[in-house]
């Protein structure tokens, strides 16, 4: 997993080793970041092919996988997914999700088959189309 939790990394998101499509979907949250002024506002996750659920819980301090609200988990009856924004990006899922009223938002960037949070991008973005 790769956390980009504030400006000085997201500013050095450009020097690392990573392949070029997941380098173009960051250079374009960080070039948009920096011309809205959220440098400070932004919190890019990446998840990969092995990260866990507690992994991602543990750095965002919630689950994509639990409605916050209601408790529901995906797979559950009546869960509905809470994101404000999911995008299909080829190889990559695209989850914005904003916290509170600041402007403050989560990006995760979720490589696709990389297990149930990209399972769950799969079945509700295809719900959205």
């Amino acid at each position: 997993m790769i956390s980009l939790p504030d400006r000085q990394a997201l500013l050095s998101a450009a020097t690392m080793n990573l392949p070029a499509v997941l380098h173009a979907i960051l250079d374009r949250h960080i070039r948009l970041a920096t011309e809205g002024d959220l440098l400070d506002l932004t919190h890019i996750v990446v998840v990969q092919d092995g990260d866990t659920e507690e992994a991602l819980k543990a750095e965002l301090g919630f689950s994509p996988l639990m409605h916050p609200i209601d408790g529901t988990r995906f797979g559950q009856a009546g869960f509905h997914p809470y994101w404000d924004w999911l995008a299909d990006l080829g190889g990559w899922h695209e989850m914005i999700i904003s916290i509170g009223n600041s402007g403050f938002a989560v990006i995760v960037l979720i490589e696709r088959d990389s297990g149930a949070v990209s399972d769950m991008c799969g079945q509700f973005g295809d719900s959205l189309r």
